[in-house]
């Protein structure tokens, strides 16, 4: 079992891992306590994601995955049961949010949507893993569906010829 020092570490070392593989365009860690440790990662659409990991509780959040989102949108159902079918035992095993390893909620704060992913097992660079893998399904799978053209656009302030 690792302390809450060697968890935060690791988190740290598994998020600077994807930064210098590319995957994020930026990274940095941010102010820690015993309680939280908090990471900056600039990434899909140039964008700012904000992750905190509790070690206590083994939750890790973003704070922003989808802006501009409101809660009673057709969207943000849709987003819900796309959520719900990373669940299904039908997807490869590294795509899938193995419910008996991790929790996951989406949160819908004043139209901007958190994602909380909680470690069941207590294996947190899976856990790290998953959320890091399921926010970039969010954005090359859900989001490139054609259905939410026009809100790309919108919230990334992106041009209509060119939005990829």
């Amino acid at each position: 079992m690792q302390s809450h020092t060697e968890e935060v570490a690791l988190v740290g070392e598994i998020l600077q891992g994807y930064a210098e593989r590319g995957v994020f365009r930026g990274y940095s860690r941010q102010a820690a306590t015993p309680a939280r440790a908090n990471f900056r990662l600039w990434w899909h659409r140039d964008q700012v994601f904000d992750l905190r990991y509790e070690p206590r509780t083994r939750t890790l959040r973003f704070a922003c995955v989808l802006p501009s989102l409101p809660a009673g949108s057709a969207m943000y159902r849709d987003f819900r049961a796309w959520l719900k079918a990373r669940k299904h035992e039908g997807l490869p095993a590294h795509r899938r949010c193995d419910p008996k390893r991790v929790e996951l909620k989406p949160y819908n704060r004043g139209g901007n949507v958190a994602l909380t992913l909680r470690s069941v097992d207590g294996d947190i660079d899976h856990a790290v893993r998953t959320l890091v893998g399921l926010v970039h399904e969010i954005y090359l799978d859900f989001l490139s569906n054609g259905l939410y053209f026009d809100w790309l656009i919108e919230t990334f302030e992106l041009d209509p010829d060119n939005p990829y």
